[in-house]
């Protein structure tokens, strides 16, 4: 008895095969019979055609004798009939068409083939007649006897040849019937073979599947209590005995599992609280703190320390414990030193008991430390420090409290980090800060300042001159510097004041600044913006392109005595370029100012363009005004609102 289902499935694979290749060369070979019957028809036919075309023949030699086409016509339609005679008879090549031969079987059969020898027995006495019409001359009496015989013959083998040609037909229509059986034989096995198959597959696959479908659909809703039924002993049976033992397995491992997910749950529970509570604060020393509080009450330990690595990473030094005071046995360890390096370059927290690393955290007193776990402080691929947890008793710790320790140093290494970060950066903002209220007085007040120094000097000049008039002039430009002045210190301190602004066009905003100063006329401001459409920059690059032009504009009012000037604005590629030009006396940029001061604003203007990097160029000689030039590269997207 076949048990196997590879086996059952491999015979009935093996039998369609047999059926097909039988049915295959069955078909090639019905296909070739079926050829060769055509090739004979076809020829016999041509040769009922032959026969009419030789007593043609002969009956144009006897109108025309002196023409030997005819003659010669004749001669090849007669080795012609007799050439695919023989081949009907015997088998072999026979001429089918100018330049083909084909090659036939022996006609089948005893009826066309006695039909055949009529044909030749026929053709013979023909053939003799045929020969005589070509050896005797044309109008003697054997000739025109012969010319007789081969019309009245012609007839009688033209009737033998429809013999072999009906012959043919009725056995073509016993084959036919016969191939039918044949057919009908190989439909009827490959159906018995089908529903042979299908009872197979059924018994053997589809209906075990479907039982071990149903356990397996009850085991995945947690039905574990019902056993698989015994399923015979193929492989479906062995699958589903291997079925049976994981149910048995998965059966004691859920009751295991189920108290050990409770115990982890609680775990995660209380590991994301306290990295939560840690997380939720950017004061460094209140994280530290925080971190060996929750550090010590998440595993029940009686002490918690965390050390940070200074002097470039060569020392772990206390920043923070939990626990008694008397715990804490010294402020600083080497990180070098063994195990401390252990620890560090570890990837997860090591236990450590009473025989082995006590000096791993040996900053805990030793009573403190006879069970102990320590873990790296790590953020990505830098570790920043160490946090370890000590217990008096012995086995204080399970085998989760180091894992649960590793989740709580990572938590605690990212809270420690955005603290410090967090510290940094308002370091850095203040000093930005402090940078950007040095440059509002620079850019204002101070320029305000010197230019007052000047004018007040110049109305001391007039009065010692006893030139009234001028000096009252003096004073009311120096009225008018220190209004501008006050304007000014006011524009900054609600600058500093004002929250995030509207996002405006660079173009409008440069319109607003020049609008500014073109108040009093004095000198004449001209905007000229060549601009496709709106250039909108970050805050800050507009805010630094804005003050290098105001700084600029300043410069051209206290210093150049201009009439004109001229600020345009265009985008060139993948720049943008602002200019500032005047029409005043100008000045050398490479020698200081005649005042014995310093080009202090030029610098800045420098670091303003280098800031949204771009460059600041400054054309200008004496007696022929200054331009101003700021180009930076600028985005070709639109920016994010």
């Amino acid at each position: 008895m076949i048990t196997g289902l590879r086996v059952r499935m491999g015979v009935l694979f093996v039998a369609f095969f047999l059926l097909i290749s039988i049915s295959v060369v069955a078909t090639s070979w019905t296909l070739e019979t079926e050829k060769q019957g055509a090739l004979i028809i076809n020829l016999t036919g041509r040769q009922r055609m032959l026969l009419q075309a030789m007593t043609r023949y002969a009956l144009e030699i006897e109108k025309h004798p002196d023409e030997p086409a005819h003659q010669q016509a004749l001669t090849e339609a007669v080795g012609l009939f007799e050439t695919t005679l023989e081949a009907l008879e015997n088998g072999g090549p026979a001429p089918y068409s100018p330049g083909r031969m084909v090659v036939l079987s022996p006609a089948g059969g005893p009826e066309v083939r006695a039909q055949l020898a009529r044909v030749r027995q026929g053709w013979t006495s023909l053939r003799a007649e045929v020969e005589t019409v070509l050896a005797s001359p044309a109008g003697t009496p054997t000739f025109a006897r012969a010319i007789s015989a081969i019309e009245e013959q012609s007839l009688a083998l033209v009737g033998a040849i429809d013999g072999v040609m009906q012959a043919l037909e009725r056995a073509g229509v016993a084959w036919i019937g016969r191939l039918r059986l044949i057919q009908m034989a190989f439909l009827a096995s490959a159906i018995a073979l089908l529903l042979l198959g299908y009872v197979t597959t059924y018994g053997t696959v589809i209906r075990p599947l479907q039982t071990l479908q149903q356990v397996a659909r009850g085991i995945g809703s947690g039905d574990l209590a019902k056993p698989v039924p015994r399923l015979g002993m193929d492989e479906v049976g062995q699958v589903g005995q291997s079925l049976e033992t994981m149910r048995q397995q998965l059966h004691i491992a859920r009751e295991n599992l189920e108290a050990q997910v409770a115990q982890r749950t609680r775990e995660l529970e209380a590991l994301h609280e306290v990295s939560r509570e840690i997380s939720s604060h950017l004061e460094l020393q209140h994280v530290l703190h925080s971190v060996t509080d929750k550090a010590r009450e998440l595993l029940a330990g009686d002490v918690a320390f965390l050390c940070l690595l200074e002097d470039g990473g060569q020392t772990l030094s206390l920043q923070a414990a939990s626990g008694p005071r008397e715990a804490v046995s010294g402020t600083q360890v080497p990180s070098e030193q063994s195990p401390a390096s252990q620890v560090l370059a570890a990837d997860r927290a090591l236990p450590c008991q009473v025989d082995g690393c006590l000096k791993a955290c040996s900053i805990i007193t030793a009573p403190f430390r006879v069970s102990h776990l320590a873990a790296p402080l790590r953020v990505g691929d830098r570790v920043i420090g160490a946090l370890c947890v000590g217990n008096s008793k012995a086995g204080a710790f399970s085998n989760e409290a180091g894992s649960l320790l590793t989740k709580l140093a990572n938590s605690a290494a990212i809270a420690l980090e955005n603290a410090r970060l967090y510290a940094q950066a308002e370091r850095v903002a203040t000093l930005e800060e402090r940078q950007r209220i040095a440059t509002e007085m620079h850019d204002g007040l101070a320029q305000a300042l010197v230019y007052l120094g000047l004018k007040t000097e110049q109305v001391a000049e007039l009065v010692q001159a006893r030139n009234s008039q001028a000096a009252i002039d003096g004073l009311q430009r120096i009225r008018a510097a220190i209004d501008q002045a006050a304007h000014e210190v006011r524009r900054s301190i609600a600058s500093l004041q004002q929250g995030p602004q509207p996002r405006q066009a660079l173009q409008d905003r440069v319109a607003k600044l020049v609008g500014e100063f073109d108040t009093d006329g004095v000198p004449q401001v001209d905007l000229v913006v060549r601009l496709q459409s709106a250039l909108l920059l970050p805050t800050d690059d507009t805010e630094q392109v804005l003050r290098v032009i105001r700084e600029a504009l300043l410069n051209v009012r206290h210093h150049a005595q201009a009439k004109h000037v001229a600020v345009r604005l265009e985008q060139q590629g993948a720049e943008a370029l602002v200019s500032v030009e005047d029409d005043g006396h100008g000045f050398n940029p490479t020698t200081p100012p005649v005042d014995g001061g310093s080009h202090f604003g030029l610098s800045i203007m420098r670091a303003r363009a280098a800031r949204i990097g771009g460059q600041l160029t400054v054309d200008s000689a004496p007696g022929q005004g200054t331009r101003v030039i700021l180009r930076w590269p600028v985005n070709l997207s639109p920016l994010p609102h």
